[in-house]
């Protein structure tokens, strides 16, 4: 199991902690309602860990936009949201009242923007603050089970894990930012949180 230090998974925290501030900025002008997102919690995990933490019996339909990304560490980005905490933000977004399994196209394509906004802001700070550079597909959107979103039979990859509180209007949901990585990619994205750190302690 890869691991890193927590003064690296502190930096990597801080990183994250300016994107989902941006995201944040960036969701309110979208909703045009106040957005506020929690200082994150990250974790690097097997795909099975993950699993656990996210949904411990195994019961939960996950509605998630992944992009697959590629650069000097590649794999997959997810924004998660478990049960019906992706529908409510998708409510407050176009105000629709429909069963999670009956998203039409259109709210499909706003949770997809959400997706969208929340997983480039995170690569754009990224990329700024490691001087990394991605190319990124195109989001896709899908719900289903925690399982099957994260692989968990996959012995090769690990995630990182970032745990976010969003509070839209008055409610607050959970939602969960992850990266599938395999070991090569952690290494590299260990070597990069590596190098940020040296710069900033002789800067």
């Amino acid at each position: 199991m890869f691991k890193m230090s927590p003064l690296e998974l502190d930096a990597l925290g801080e990183i994250f902690n300016i994107s989902v501030g941006r995201a944040a900025a960036s969701l309110s002008e979208l909703t045009r309602e106040e957005v506020s997102m929690s200082v994150p919690l990250v974790h690097i995990l097997s795909p099975k860990k993950a699993v656990e933490l996210l949904d411990p019996e195994h019961k939960l339909r996950i509605t998630s936009v992944s992009q697959q990304f590629n650069g000097s560490f590649s794999g997959k980005a997810l924004l998660m949201f478990p049960g019906s905490s992706g529908l409510e933000v998708v409510r407050l977004m176009l105000g629709a009242e429909m069963p999670l399994e009956q998203l039409t196209e259109m709210e499909q394509d706003a949770m997809s923007e959400i997706g969208n906004i929340i997983l480039n802001t995170c690569f754009s700070t990224i990329a700024d603050m490691l001087t990394e550079s991605f190319d990124c597909e195109l989001p896709m959107f899908q719900i289903s089970s925690t399982q099957q979103l994260l692989d968990s039979d996959n012995d090769h990859a690990q995630v990182l894990f970032v745990q976010i509180q969003l509070a839209l209007e008055q409610r607050n949901l959970e939602g969960y930012v992850a990266f599938v990585m395999g070991n090569a990619s952690l290494l590299n994205l260990h070597n990069a949180v590596t190098r940020f750190l040296s710069g900033a302690s002789t800067a």
